[in-house]
């Protein structure tokens, strides 16, 4: 699973979680959020360089 889908996946959790009648979602659904984003625009390492 590459970082695009599992930041797109946390995204979705965290806009679900905001509708949850819970005490805390709120919180839960910003840091789900937050690390979503964040994870969504990480670069990921350049897998096919030849280092001749």
């Amino acid at each position: 699973m590459n970082n695009k889908t599992l930041g797109i996946i946390l995204i979705v959790f965290g806009g679900l979680v905001l509708y949850s009648d819970q005490e805390y979602s709120m919180l839960v659904s910003a840091v789900a959020i937050g690390i979503g984003s964040g994870i969504f625009f990480w670069k990921e390492k350049e897998k096919d360089i030849d280092n001749d």
